[in-house]
């Protein structure tokens, strides 16, 4: 008998680059804040990265229809969201 339940193929993220780049995607930027190493999905990280933005959390920069990441303003971000005395 044929399996006819749906198949649920989960996305892979690319390889991690040796150095990350002063300008960077939405994929690049998630692997930057580690949200690859905590379960989320490429797919699930864009939609975490655009509710901090959305939320004024993190700044991005638009342009040419697409969404892009400066290196210093993710950085700003980890060192807000750095407690204190840990």
């Amino acid at each position: 008998m044929k399996n006819t339940s749906p198949i649920n193929i989960a996305e892979d993220w690319p390889g991690k680059p040796d150095v990350f780049p002063d300008l960077m995607t939405h994929t690049e930027a998630a692997m930057f804040l580690r949200l690859d190493q905590i379960g989320h999905t490429p797919k699930s990280a864009k939609r975490t990265l655009n509710y901090w933005r959305d939320h004024d959390e993190l700044r991005a920069t638009k342009f040419a229809k697409h969404v892009w990441y400066l290196k210093k303003e993710l950085e700003k971000f980890l060192e807000n969201k750095t407690e204190e005395g840990v």
